[in-house]
């Protein structure tokens, strides 16, 4: 058996927006406590051709659109894919897989599985059964994720024969990513902090804008036009957002992924937050980060000041994790925060955790402003290591190339909520995208989405609220290219006609010029309420029709209870006018989903 101290524990991970990073980042930091050696990078960013030579490898992956592998992943996925690949190939390999996901998807985990089944076919050795982290659990993805990095451990104790316990003092448990130090200070006789706020927001700088030099597909936008779409009386607030960039491409149920900012009241919050605890790090104080045990995102590559940093990489609104809690309470010397902070971290202390970060979506702001003795204790390199950076977003494009050349448009909610706390929660970037003004500047990138769609044949289209913004993209497409649409029913649901009914002009258009069939449900305007899948059943005979003549479902929307109604009611659609049993109907509707003849794209 090969001694530990001269093999390295490989994490690889891939993701989309970066989650699956933070926890390949977890696992390696508590290698480090354990004094292990490791080495943490992306999936694409890793020496495929070491593979087969290695004998420990720990795979942390995320599932985007219907099954598919994150980007970071797709080189390394169809590498592995190959068909020369020997079967003994990964015999020495000792393996495990640890997926992110979101049970509202069909294809919950679908990347990981995959992944974790082709390992074993190339002659790999599962060290312990794959983890599928759901997003959907109350506990969020911790709920599988720590039980599974503890686990982890433990096999690896067992298989490999060594001490997988914590040898690090307490003093030295906060492993530092990157080298982080102060280049310039403030001068003695500091501005006022809201006039160095104003010279950070007037100097109007990008800092992920030098990422377009680096990959041409990010690109930099302009706004054009942000049109609301929801009557001013309406409780929620919905943008038909024009953004324009040169030589783009993109199809219907295409995605945009957008780089938003933090607010300028949430970056006052923070600097405020520092002050009032007597940490003097000031909006233009510069920083400079280097590589020290993890490669430095390239963003960072270059001097910034603080104050870029807070305002565009850092997610102010980030609702901390068990991870974060674990930080801060190394670093507390009250003994009631301490323990307080101790319990947070535990794994007994998880639902009591839940119940203050997650029930009342309590951002790390509010968390430092929580625990001020600990607060006091902070400085660049530690927040470094409690605050975690901004994801990109995705939208489904509501769009047409062709119809609006160098365009993309989206539609966006302004997600707004009231919890316990006294102040309402709002979505950091519908917040940011709702701000902007014409002229203003996005950072943007493009990619295929997670519908399929078949135009050869009858399309049931289903997306109540936003979730209508792919398929605005394919009719127009469809409308613009002199397509018929007689084969195309588009069920669409919000509130109240008068009110929240997006992008009407264009639905009604194409029902009068190209036989679009429209069908609203407008829930709040009678007594009862009326949804989407009310409506399918009003139609189930034209749905069956279509049904027969080999046609698609596509489904778009919020996950909570839409999808689930609507699936029920093609079921019961299925034994009604199909004339089948309760588990042939079920049947049939499983072979459409399999078939991808049931797409869903959801969202919580």
């Amino acid at each position: 058996m090969t001694k530990m101290d001269e093999m390295v524990i490989r994490i690889l991970y891939g993701s989309e927006t970066g989650t699956a990073q933070d926890v390949a980042e977890q696992i390696w930091k508590s290698a480090k406590r354990k004094e292990l050696q490791s080495t943490v990078s992306s999936l694409d960013d890793y020496d495929i051709q070491n593979l087969s030579f290695e004998q420990l490898i720990i795979f942390v992956v995320a599932t985007t659109g219907q099954g598919d592998p994150p980007a970071n992943m797709k080189q390394f996925w169809r590498h592995l894919l190959r068909k020369n690949l020997p079967a003994t190939m990964l015999q020495n390999l000792k393996y495990g897989v640890l997926g992110l996901g979101d049970s509202s998807y069909s294809k919950f985990n679908f990347a990981a599985k995959k992944l974790n089944k082709r390992l074993a076919q190339l002659g790999g050795e599962e060290l312990l059964p794959i983890g599928l982290a759901d997003d959907q659990h109350n506990l969020g993805i911790d709920a599988v994720v720590d039980p599974w990095i503890k686990k982890l451990w433990e096999e690896i104790a067992d298989v490999f024969k060594i001490s997988t316990d914590d040898k690090m003092s307490e003093k030295n448990l906060i492993i530092e990513r990157y080298n982080v130090s102060i280049v310039e200070m403030s001068q003695s006789n500091p501005i006022h902090i809201d006039e160095r706020l104003d010279n950070l927001y007037h100097s109007n700088t990008d800092i992920y804008a030098q990422e377009t030099f680096i990959n041409s597909d990010v690109r930099i936008g302009t706004i054009v036009e942000n049109i609301k779409t929801t009557s001013e009386d309406h409780f929620q607030d919905v943008r038909l957002i024009k953004i324009q960039a040169d030589n783009i491409k993109y199809g219907p149920g295409d995605v945009v992924y957008i780089r938003p900012k933090n607010t300028a009241e949430q970056v006052k919050r923070f600097f405020d937050i520092l002050h009032e605890h007597n940490i003097k790090l000031f909006p233009d104080t510069i920083i400079q980060i280097t590589e020290k045990e993890i490669k430095v995102p390239f963003v960072l590559k270059r001097n910034l000041t603080l104050g870029e940093i807070v305002e565009q990489y850092w997610d102010l609104n980030f609702k901390p994790r068990r991870s974060t809690m674990h930080t801060l309470s190394f670093i507390s010397k009250n003994e009631l925060e301490k323990d307080k902070l101790c319990e947070f971290a535990s794994p007994v202390g998880q639902e009591e955790l839940y119940d203050y970060v997650n029930r009342p979506r309590r951002n790390i702001l509010e968390v430092l402003t929580d625990f001020p003795r600990t607060t006091t204790k902070l400085n660049i390199k530690l927040l470094f290591e409690i605050m975690s950076p901004i994801k990109p977003r995705p939208y489904s494009i509501a769009s047409s190339l062709e119809d609006t050349p160098n365009r993309i448009q989206v539609l966006v909610a302004v997600v707004k909520f009231k919890t316990r706390l006294m102040e309402p929660r709002f979505g950091l970037c519908s917040k940011w995208l709702a701000g902007l003004k014409s002229n203003d500047k996005v950072i943007f990138w493009l990619q295929k989405g997670t519908f399929r769609f078949d135009n050869d044949k009858p399309l049931i289209l289903i997306g109540p609220g936003t979730g209508v913004a792919p398929f605005r993209s394919l009719l127009l497409e469809r409308a613009k290219k002199g397509k018929d649409l007689k084969e195309c029913i588009l069920f669409f649901g919000c509130r109240n006609e008068n009110k929240d009914y997006h992008c009407r002009e264009d639905f009604e258009r194409l029902s009068r010029t190209n036989n679009l069939k429209v069908f609203c449900a407008f829930s709040r305007d009678q007594d009862h309420k009326i949804y989407v899948q009310h409506l399918i059943r009003q139609q189930r005979e034209l749905c069956w029709q279509f049904l027969e003549n080999n046609g698609s479902i596509y489904l778009a929307g919020n996950s909570k209870n839409m999808p689930d109604n609507v699936r029920e009611e093609f079921v019961s659609l299925a034994k009604e006018i199909g004339k089948m049993t309760k588990e042939q109907a079920e049947t049939f509707i499983n072979h459409l989903e399999k078939n991808n003849q049931y797409q869903t794209e959801t969202w919580g």
